[in-house]
């Protein structure tokens, strides 16, 4: 019997439900500290009084520990197994975020920053590599882009927590780091309730194991003899650019558009909606609000069409549709309305190829590649991501405009789904090792 075959169940079992559970709160907190970033920024600059050049580094810290978790523990999660990463990250993460609050001065934030995002850059690495290889196969898209859905929640805590701590509490941001830190550790705890994915262990031989794995998972009795699954040597970068060539030029371009529109926008839609804040009353908490909430019809959509259509088939337009969307705004910005309109249409479609990105990466490659793809993707991603905001900053001074900053950010989008659309094979129902 393949793994595939076993854990294909009619309905979830209550085992894999609390894996999913434990999975999407967790990354929440992903979100959480990602976001928190453009808000506690502007009162780093006031307390600290940084330089341009200082807030910089500050605002890319937790993206620049994330480029290095996701190089180190995407190549461990396949060295050592993914359970031992799952593990580890939420704790570091947790750990670092809570040391924060303790910090005296610049040195001191920068470098806790970078290293609660080594924990981070763990997590968007190991968690949707370990979850796709829990579920079935029939619901594995859906699943898949239901842990994106959290994101969106993890925004808004972000965002209430800023709203209580910095605005209610006079820019208390100590206190905000301590409150975002212990949930995540609390939750870190019950990550140890997850077992060792059955795919890694019976590619690593220990049949015995993963046929324990499956059997807890899936309530069954299989025996190790039964299980059909070929024992293969650890997969290497080489193999991934040779035998899937076509397939990790695809992915990467799928995640080098996400990170840059997403970090290269929404870092700067504050500052964007600058030229209609008279429609909110300057209100910025009520637009962020907004659209944080426009984000969940988008992982929602997504989390069904990656059924229905296809993953391909679903990412690819979605891409398209938040690069067009992207360059209406740029043409809108005299009317209130169709600017509005179209934020909300970015913020729609961007959310939602995120949440498609992930079943997409995870069903490209076999069990031996996957923990280095998904790091692969996470750490180009994440130096696109640094570069995108500087990018869109540097156009902005040099035209005076947002137009062209927002054209040259979201048309990378419209790029990349036509790309993939060619280069990418639909993975939807396929078998994978």
């Amino acid at each position: 019997m393949r793994i595939e075959e076993a854990l294909d169940l009619e309905k979830l079992s209550r085992e894999q439900y609390r894996i999913l559970w434990i999975a999407r709160v967790s990354w929440m907190f992903v979100a959480m500290e990602i976001i928190l970033a453009s808000f506690t920024l502007p009162y780093f600059i006031r307390a600290l009084s940084l330089s341009g050049l200082e807030a910089g580094f500050l605002a890319s810290a937790v993206l620049i520990g994330d480029i290095v978790g996701a190089a180190i523990f995407g190549r461990v999660s396949d060295q050592i197994g993914r359970r031992p990463v799952f593990q580890i990250s939420l704790l570091w993460y947790s750990i670092f975020t809570a040391l924060t609050s303790l910090a005296r001065g610049f040195w001191d934030i920068l470098i806790l920053r970078i290293l609660a995002g080594i924990g981070l850059g763990g997590m968007l690495v190991v968690d949707p590599t370990l979850l796709s290889e829990f579920l079935p196969r029939r619901v594995r898209g859906r699943l898949m882009v239901s842990l994106d859905l959290f994101w969106p929640v993890g925004s808004f805590i972000a965002l209430a927590l800023s709203y209580l701590f910095l605005e209610l509490g006079g820019g208390n941001w100590r206190g905000l780091f301590l409150a975002a830190a212990f949930p995540a550790i609390t939750v870190a705890f019950f990550r140890l309730y997850v077992p060792e994915s059955p795919f890694y262990l019976a590619k690593r031989g220990r049949l015995d194991k993963a046929s324990e794995v499956i059997n807890r998972l899936t309530g069954s009795n299989i025996d190790p003899g039964s299980i059909t699954f070929a024992v293969e040597e650890e997969g290497s970068y080489r193999e991934l650019f040779t035998i899937y060539g076509r397939r990790a030029v695809a992915m990467l371009i799928a995640w080098t558009a996400l990170n840059y529109t997403y970090y290269g926008l929404f870092l700067w839609l504050p500052e964007v909606f600058n030229v209609i804040a008279n429609l909110y009353g300057g209100n910025s908490w009520l637009y962020f609000s907004i659209a944080f909430a426009f984000q969940i019809p988008g992982y929602v959509s997504a989390m069904y069409l990656v059924e229905i259509l296809g993953r391909k088939r679903t990412l690819a337009p979605y891409l398209i549709m938040s690069g067009l969307s992207g360059v209406l705004m740029a043409f809108a910005t005299g009317d209130l309305a169709a600017f509005t309109l179209a934020a909300l249409a970015v913020s729609f479609f961007n959310l939602g190829a995120w949440g498609s990105v992930y079943p997409f990466t995870s069903e490209l490659f076999p069990t031996k590649l996957r923990g280095k793809a998904f790091g692969l993707a996470e750490g180009v991603g994440k130096v696109v991501a640094v570069l995108g905001p500087i990018v869109f900053g540097a156009l902005y001074q040099a035209t005076g405009s947002f137009a062209p900053p927002l054209i040259a950010t979201t048309a990378i989008a419209i790029i990349a789904g036509s790309t993939i659309l060619y280069l990418a094979p639909e993975t939807k129902g396929l078998y994978f090792d």
